[in-house]
């Protein structure tokens, strides 16, 4: 993106015309009903080129007539920063998600041991929240050594980097078979 530099280009930004019809859509007119075309005015290109390169310098960019990704850039940057800048990220098990106005989403699958009615353990976020995790949910369900029995997931600790978890069965007198899954999502900023 880089503004106008032709020869006839202004020197500086002309001072926009007062407002002199109803805002509308560009025409092709109509020769039959000497209807004319639309006449694109300075006012109007200038609106879009300022609005245009006021985005690719929000974004950290220096104007170039050689760079025509700077949008598309400028729009990811912006878009990272609004989600907390943490960017996507999609690890073996995990992934964060940036979510406007600075919000970052995670979800992720962990693991429970078996052989007991009850298993704690913490689950490493594979980047840390930028500043706090508001609040985890996790659900697991799986085959238990007495039948199928729901395993009950509770969250005991919650941090940027990790939150603490409980499993428990249902039944509290049969005990975990195997090693279950359990999946999870965080919100956080």
């Amino acid at each position: 993106m880089f503004r106008i530099d032709g020869p006839t280009a202004a020197a500086t930004l002309p001072a926009p015309a007062a407002v002199s019809g109803t805002p509308g859509y560009f025409s092709d007119g109509d020769p039959l009903t000497s209807t004319p075309p639309t006449t694109v005015t300075n006012d109007w290109a200038n609106m879009v080129q300022e609005e245009l390169i006021g985005v690719v310098v929000a974004g950290g960019g220096t104007p170039s007539k050689t760079d025509h990704t700077q949008l598309l850039t400028a729009l990811q940057t912006l878009f990272v920063a609004a989600g907390g800048g943490t960017g996507v990220h999609i690890g073996t098990d995990q992934i964060s998600l940036p979510l406007a106005g600075g919000f970052v989403l995670k979800a992720g699958v962990g693991s429970i041991a078996g052989g007991t009615t009850s298993r704690n353990g913490t689950t490493n976020f594979d980047t840390a929240f930028p500043t706090t995790c508001w609040a985890v949910v996790a659900t697991s369900q799986g085959q238990t050594s007495g039948g199928w029995h729901p395993i009950v997931m509770t969250i005991d600790t919650v941090g940027t980097a990790s939150f603490g978890w409980n499993a428990d069965t249902a039944n509290n007198s049969v005990n975990i078979s195997g090693t279950k899954s359990f999946t999870w999502i965080a919100i956080g900023v």
